[in-house]
C-alpha cells in the first residue's frame, strides 16, 4: 500500500492551511514521517491517503504494520501464457516474488488447462497467478502485475476498450479477486527477455514437465 501524506499547518497570528502531497509513499516512510510531524508545534492536524482515497491516522498505520508484519508485501507477479491449437491446452506460467517477514521469497508454478485462444491462456495465467497471491495470505497490500500481454495488461488498466465476451469474463474474474483480497495493482508491461521465467513455465507443462516450488531467495535482489 502507498500513501500520500495531508496537513493543516498553523502558525501563530495565521489561520490553518491544509496540504496535499503529490508523492506517494511507502507505509513504512509515512509511519517515519507521522513521527517527526508530531513533533511540530505548527502541525495542526496530519494523516495520509491511500491509493482508494481511504484516510489513515498514524496510530492505525502503526496498527496495521503490525498486522501486516504475518502477511507478503512488495508483490511482484508475473505470467505468460502459451496455447497449442491442436489439442487446445493452455500452459500456464506463474512467478511470484514477495517479502515475508524480512524475507524475500519466489514461488514458480505452472499448470494447464484447455481453453479456445493465446489471450485466454493469458487471462487465465494471471487468474491463476493471483490465486496463488491468495493462498499465500496476501491482503491489503500493493502488487505489481508484470507480464508481455499487451492485450491483458492493456484492457486491465482501462487503456484498451474489451468488445470480446470471453475476454470480458476473464477481466470480471481478475478484477472481482484483486478487489476481494483488497490489492492495490500496478500494471507493468515487460518484454518477452524479462519474461523469460514464467514463459519457460508455460512451455514446459505443455511438454508435460510440472513444476512447482517455494522458496527464500539469499539475497533481496531486484526482480
Amino acid at each position: 500500500m502507498n500513501l500520500r501524506p495531508h496537513m493543516k499547518i498553523e502558525a501563530k497570528g495565521t489561520g490553518g492551511v491544509s496540504f496535499l502531497a503529490e508523492n506517494w509513499i511507502s507505509v513504512q516512510e509515512a509511519r517515519m514521517l507521522g513521527r517527526e510531524l508530531g513533533r511540530s508545534p505548527f502541525i495542526k492536524e496530519f494523516g495520509f491517503e491511500d491509493e482508494k482515497g481511504s484516510n489513515w491516522t498514524l496510530k492505525e498505520l502503526e496498527k496495521l504494520t503490525e498486522e501486516l508484519s504475518q502477511e507478503p508485501d512488495e508483490i511482484s507477479v508475473y505470467f505468460d501464457g502459451s496455447f497449442d491449437k491442436d489439442s487446445e491446452l493452455a500452459g500456464l506460467g506463474i512467478v511470484v516474488y514477495y517479502t515475508l517477514a524480512g524475507h524475500r521469497r519466489r514461488l514458480r508454478k505452472n499448470k494447464s488447462f484447455r481453453l479456445k485462444t493465446n489471450n485466454e491462456a493469458e487471462y487465465a495465467a494471471l487468474y491463476e497467478a493471483l490465486r496463488e497471491v491468495r493462498e499465500l495470505g496476501a491482503s491489503r497490500n500493493s502488487i505489481t502485475i508484470k507480464g508481455d500481454s499487451l492485450v491483458v495488461l492493456n484492457q486491465l488498466d482501462g487503456s484498451w476498450p474489451c468488445y470480446d465476451p470471453s475476454h470480458n469474463q476473464w477481466l470480471d474474474k481478475i478484477e472481482a479477486l484483486l478487489e476481494s483480497l483488497k490489492l492495490s495493482p500496478t500494471y507493468e508491461t515487460i518484454n518477452r527477455k524479462e519474461n523469460q521465467e514464467a514463459d519457460d513455465l508455460a512451455k514446459k507443462i505443455l511438454s508435460h514437465q510440472f513444476v512447482e516450488s517455494h522458496m527464500k531467495l539469499d539475497h533481496n535482489g531486484d526482480d
